[in-house]
């Protein structure tokens, strides 16, 4: 199968390319400011998505199987300072990737956000209505009726949550975001009211390609790990992972505590039926997704002086050379 992938150099569209690989297909990946380097891909290119005629013309011309649409401008702050690119990348993008999708008979994948929904209740269902707090959650919501509109039997929604994984730099993860604080002697303020349910970044890149294998399944979907956590509670169970003091490194705190408290929803739990009893791919527990973590790039020193343990890390090509 042939698989365009937008957004193939952020954290989640890069998995989402390394999984099709994985899966034996070919894959075009875009980036839309640098060039994904991606060892495997069919053809890596860098191409401004808000282009409309340019993206026009590569989608009919190459004529894919499946298109994943993993570009996003994924921040609640960088929403609210750019409106006018929230709306071109959240929602009109998807829009023109569906139409183009239905018109050349491939299945497209767009991902959307728990932060559609304003958190009052949690345990949201695939049906619920979505009622977002901030720009951010209006645009991918608006971004998910234009997918189903026009990629109609085509296309598939996936909700998705906090993303638990390794990325190359070491700076995107949840895990690297908390070692950057710990390492600068900064112990980190999480909440023990506000409740997430954290997925596995390779796990969800292969639901994604999954769906894409599986022309059956349209719609919306949820799809996160198996446990809904509050953040505090993510903090220690990651520090004491690594052999980490959590008390030394992670602070309880209440949402009341907050600023912006207005913006943050509480409790964004999912339901993850029907999806969850439809796929090969498992839904994995917290504990699961701790075994796939490593120490973060450029934190080999530190953690070696804090815990007495030695990181031994092999070189990947297209990160290290």
């Amino acid at each position: 199968m042939k698989i365009v992938v937008t957004g193939a150099t952020g954290f989640l569209g890069r998995e989402v390319v390394l999984s099709a690989l994985r899966r034996g297909h070919q894959v075009i990946a875009l980036g839309g400011t640098r060039l994904p380097v991606i060892e495997g891909a069919q053809q890596a290119l860098v191409l401004n998505l808000t282009d409309e005629i340019k993206l026009e013309a590569l989608l009919l011309e190459e004529f894919p199987q499946a298109i994943i649409n993993c570009a996003a401008l994924a921040t609640i702050d960088g929403c609210a300072q750019n409106p006018e690119s929230a709306d071109k990348i959240n929602h009109f993008l998807p829009r023109q990737l569906a139409q183009l999708a239905f018109h050349v008979g491939a299945k497209i994948i767009h991902f959307s956000t728990d932060m559609v929904f304003n958190g009052e209740t949690g345990r949201y269902q695939h049906t619920d209505m979505p009622s977002p707090l901030h720009l951010y959650g209006k645009t991918k919501a608006a971004g998910e009726v234009a997918v189903l509109k026009y990629g109609r039997e085509h296309a598939a929604v996936i909700r998705t949550t906090l993303l638990n994984g390794n990325s190359p730099k070491g700076d995107r993860g949840l895990h690297e975001r908390l070692f950057r604080d710990w390492a600068a002697g900064r112990p980190t303020l999480l909440f023990t009211d506000e409740i997430r349910q954290p997925v596995s970044l390779t796990n969800l890149a292969d639901v994604a390609i999954e769906l894409c294998e599986r022309p059956n399944l349209s719609g919306v979907y949820h799809w996160a790990g198996a446990d809904a956590l509050s953040r505090h509670e993510m903090g220690v169970r990651i520090a004491q992972h690594f052999g980490l003091d959590a008390a030394k490194f992670v602070t309880a705190s209440l949402r009341s505590s907050a600023p912006n408290l207005g913006i943050r929803p509480r409790d964004l739990s999912l339901q993850l039926h029907p999806l969850a009893g439809k796929l090969r791919t498992p839904v994995q527990a917290f504990d699961e997704q701790l075994g796939e973590l490593r120490v973060p790039r450029g934190y080999e020193d530190w953690y070696e002086k804090e815990t007495g343990r030695k990181v031994v890390r092999l070189l990947e090509k297209g990160i290290d050379y």
